[in-house]
């Protein structure tokens, strides 16, 4: 039996050079899904660290919310101007769960992502980056990004979220079962993101 979500899983997945790929019914959804995954393997740890000045909104919902909703705890860091590299640096030391960047030309640059990638993976703390526009995201992954949130209509057409990343990491995401059961595309959006992939291999055919 053919496992359409499979096919589907895995064609993101080489589209966007990753090692795995998740599709979520929403971008929200797909950074609350990221974080729940996160979550899970960090246990018991819950904080979630990102810059102040990113605290904002995402699709009219607050950062911290999706944090919180996820079962995380937000632990920003910096100021609403900029994020200095040296507290960045000083609050990893604290091993918070993951860390969060949100990367978009439509917004200050707070904190530069190679410092936050590099930073890190010093660290030893999970990088999550959430990219809705830039359409960036093999370079997010090869500096060392666990998880990368993306825009699916900016990808594909298709208003959805994308999560892409490690093996390991997507499959803490899927076994996240709660997460899993309220964050996943329906099967609408799921039969939408088939469509465009197989139309653009038809253009690029």
């Amino acid at each position: 039996m053919v496992d359409a979500d499979a096919i589907l899983a895995r064609r993101l997945a080489e589209k966007l050079e990753a090692e795995a790929v998740l599709p979520a019914a929403s971008l929200a959804a797909a950074l609350a899904w990221a974080l729940a995954g996160l979550l899970a393997r960090a246990a018991p740890a819950r904080g979630i660290l990102l810059p102040l000045a990113q605290l904002g909104r995402l699709e009219g919902a607050p950062l911290a919310g999706l944090i919180r909703l996820a079962g995380g705890r937000p632990r920003p860091v910096g100021t609403v101007a900029d994020c200095p590299e040296p507290a960045f640096a000083r609050a990893l030391e604290e091993r918070p769960a993951a860390a969060l960047l949100v990367v978009d030309p439509a917004l200050p640059e707070v904190l530069a992502p190679a410092t936050f990638l590099f930073s890190c993976r010093r660290a030893a703390v999970p990088a999550l980056i959430l990219d809705p526009a830039s359409r960036r995201w093999a370079a997010w992954a090869d500096g060392g990004a666990t998880l990368v949130v993306l825009d699916g209509a900016a990808l594909t057409g298709v208003a959805c979220g994308i999560l892409a990343g490690t093996g390991e990491a997507i499959a803490a995401c899927r076994a996240a079962e709660a997460a899993a059961a309220a964050f996943r595309a329906p099967p609408v959006l799921r039969a939408a993101l088939a469509a465009a992939l197989a139309a653009g291999d038809e253009r690029q055919g």
